[in-house]
């Protein structure tokens, strides 16, 4: 297992990009850093060779940035390549490392590239425009691509739609996703659906909405469909203020489930029922800065961190590993628009 990590800061000034870190002893130490300017998400080759990023949301064209990952994790820029879209958020490369897909949030658009054998990017082969909208308005006003990733076998490429309550699955082979069989699984009307996670069986995912507030418990048949099972909120019951769910994460035990709250600024813990599976209120932990964009595990799942976009402050934690809570460590990064922790 590496022992480094990245961070994404989305800035457009000089400190904008990518930071690799290490814990060595309960100290955190920079490693490297690859400047990007507007970077959202990072996400890795299926090989390990190659990483792409989201990248120009200021003067650049929007688009995705590919790099090589030299030995000791550092990254060297190959070429970047315009998405077509307004705002990529979000990135996943296919199971062969043959092509990239990009969310476009504000076009609420997917956009396909074909990589090339040295792991720069090609050509731009699709590019998918969603269409309608939802009733929460007016952050609804039109599709919001928020969300690429493959099914775990591979043979769907999962699109999620916060703009249109939508989970869109589209058929992928060696020639790239099928847009014209599309499947759709629809979220409860504004519930504005944001990031999901899979089982390691991969027959249950666990989504965040971002409007609703709330965790769904999904079923997944293998061919391209989902059943809503569950709903619980990412909220305390005495809990009315203004607010939106960001990330979640499951625990490598599958014992334990997190979501993040901006404007409430906080991380909800659950325990999974273990007959069920299903998420069960455990309690919150303060993310100590504004905005928690990300949440994610530390390489060697002792440790936890929080990325604070508001802030520019990532926080990190211990893993209590009996009941899955966390307490602050007493590290912090400050970095420019944190929004993504990577390994």
């Amino acid at each position: 297992m590496k022992d480094y990590f990245y961070l994404v800061a989305k800035s457009s000034c000089e400190k904008g990009g990518i930071y690799q870190y290490r814990e060595n002893q309960g100290v955190l130490e920079e490693l490297s850093f690859a400047p990007l300017t507007g970077s959202n998400w990072i996400c890795p080759s299926p090989d390990g060779k190659y990483m792409y990023a989201t990248c120009g949301n200021g003067e650049e064209a929007p688009g995705c940035a590919a790099f090589r990952i030299n030995e000791d994790g550092s990254l060297v820029f190959l070429n970047k390549m315009s998405s077509e879209g307004k705002a990529p958020c979000y990135t996943v490369v296919s199971g062969d490392g043959k092509f990239l897909y990009c969310a476009n949030y504000l076009s609420g658009s997917v956009t396909e590239f074909r990589l090339s054998d040295d792991g720069s990017i090609a050509e731009r082969t699709q590019v998918i425009v969603h269409t309608g909208k939802g009733p929460n308005q007016p952050r609804q006003d039109g599709p919001h691509t928020h969300f690429t990733e493959f099914t775990p076998d591979g043979k769907f490429l999962i699109v999620i739609d916060l703009g249109i309550d939508a989970v869109k699955l589209y058929p992928w082979s060696e020639k790239g996703i099928d847009a014209a069989n599309v499947l759709t699984f629809q979220t409860p009307p504004g519930s504005g659906p944001r990031h999901l996670t899979f089982n390691k069986a991969g027959d249950m995912a666990y989504l965040v909405t971002e409007l609703g507030n709330t965790v769904l418990t999904l079923s997944y048949d293998g061919n391209g469909n989902f059943a809503l099972l569950n709903t619980v909120s990412t909220l305390p019951e005495h809990y009315s203020g203004a607010t939106k769910a960001a990330a979640i994460r499951l625990s490598p035990d599958e014992r334990f489930l997190y979501a993040s709250n901006r404007g409430y600024d906080t991380i909800a813990c659950y325990e999974l029922d273990p007959e069920t599976k299903y998420p069960v209120w455990k309690g919150l932990t303060s993310s100590a800065g504004l905005g928690p964009r990300d949440i994610n595990y530390l390489p060697g799942y002792r440790k936890f961190a929080a990325a604070n976009e508001f802030s520019d402050v990532v926080v990190f934690y211990d893993v209590k590993p009996e009941n899955g809570m966390l307490y602050p460590d007493g590290n912090m990064v400050r970095i420019p628009g944190p929004l993504a922790i990577f390994w």
